[in-house]
């Protein structure tokens, strides 16, 4: 059942449980637009929590993405709003002239409807982030481009910008992105093509805008599961405010979502979870910065990072194949890799790192004493 704003608001303030998902309308001009809302199990009013709007492919619904990306039980664990807008004749407005795209104001879409959840359920309106795939992905970068001032990051899959997005791109401030693609991407060139600019001239881009640090530093991702392909994270850094630009590349990857099978065309990479990698990446900044308070983290003892004086070991020991990434109490990024990699030279001693852990089955977030 689709609900209006004008009659919505009265039958959508009595929600008290959580756990439920609802697919919505609101009217945007004389438009009515749908979409999808998770609320988390654990929410109650009067409590802030994140929004992460989840936004479809072409030709795609809300429903697909929903289903594929996994996000619900990620927005149970680690306590967010899961949106799942619905593009017009299932495409988004990126402004890219492709045939068949949509003419729609999808920024002003999303904006209304950012304001509108926001007032009536008391969400974190500096907490607010976008991610995507494929036209979702470009959308969420014209997201960032325009609505800076809202989106306090965004992450894609499988989506640059097009040549006239990329030169109409003037945001107010800076916003962190991962951006997650593909080598051997035929739909959208991960070396660019006529309809998208090259994910190097992508992150370039965004590096640039953070005055970042231009050289990033590059870490494999455990080749756990045999499809035909690998994943490198490259995270570029130090950044104006302590921000940061991420990519991870995945060599011999098709047009797919990590970590979900048949989620598109050609070889996924089934090493890492894309959604876990982004709500990883989100948890860490708001409109007012980087996050820095471990309670905003979904903190862990098991497994967990322990520091015995020379060198991190990982416990359990079931838990040794992990990556980790290690941020100062500014946010900053000093360490990303395997723990057996980490050397105490390159931070100060007697320091109190925040940690995150990313094994096989997720990832955990704690603190590390380094003495």
């Amino acid at each position: 059942m689709k609900f209006f704003v004008s009659t919505a608001f009265a039958l959508l303030s009595l929600i008290q449980a959580g756990g439920a998902q609802q697919t919505l309308s609101i009217r945007i001009g004389s438009t009515d637009r749908s979409y999808t809302l998770y609320t988390p199990k654990s929410y109650a009013p009067g409590k802030k929590l994140p929004l992460v709007y989840v936004l479809h492919g072409f030709t795609q619904t809300a429903a697909d993405i929903s289903r594929y990306s996994a996000f619900n039980p990620l927005a149970d664990s680690f306590g967010f709003f899961a949106v799942y807008p619905s593009g017009i004749s299932n495409g988004w407005n990126t402004n890219s002239g492709f045939p068949g795209g949509s003419t729609a104001d999808d920024v002003g879409f999303i904006r209304i409807l950012t304001d509108s959840l926001i007032a009536r359920y008391g969400i974190d309106a500096d907490r607010v982030y976008s991610c995507g795939f494929s036209a979702g992905g470009f959308m969420s970068h014209r997201l960032a481009c325009e609505l800076s001032d809202r989106i306090a990051a965004i992450a894609s899959v499988a989506g640059t910008m097009s040549d006239a997005a990329f030169k109409a791109c003037n945001p107010g401030r800076a916003v962190p992105v991962l951006h997650i693609h593909g080598t051997s991407d035929l739909v959208v060139a991960y070396n660019g093509g006529l309809s998208n600019i090259s994910a190097d001239k992508l992150m370039q881009f965004w590096v640039n805008k953070a005055a970042c640090n231009q050289t990033p530093t590059k870490i494999n991702i455990p080749d756990r599961v045999q499809e035909g392909s690998t994943a490198q994270w490259q995270r570029y850094g130090p950044c104006n405010q302590s921000l940061e630009m991420a990519h991870i590349a995945v060599n011999s990857g098709g047009h797919t979502w990590p970590g979900s099978s048949n989620s598109g065309v050609g070889t996924t990479n089934m090493d890492f979870s894309a959604s876990a990698e982004i709500w990883q990446f989100f948890s860490r900044f708001s409109l007012r910065g980087p996050i820095t308070n471990i309670e905003n983290l979904k903190a862990t003892t098991d497994p967990a990072l322990v520091w015995n004086g020379s060198q991190i070991q990982v416990k359990p020991a079931s838990a040794v194949e992990a990556t980790i990434a290690l941020y100062d109490l500014s946010g900053r990024c000093v360490f990303t890799g395997l723990p057996s990699q980490f050397r105490a030279a390159s931070v100060q001693t007697h320091q109190i790192l925040i940690y995150r852990l990313i094994t096989k089955s997720g990832f955990y977030s704690g603190k590390l004493l380094v003495d």
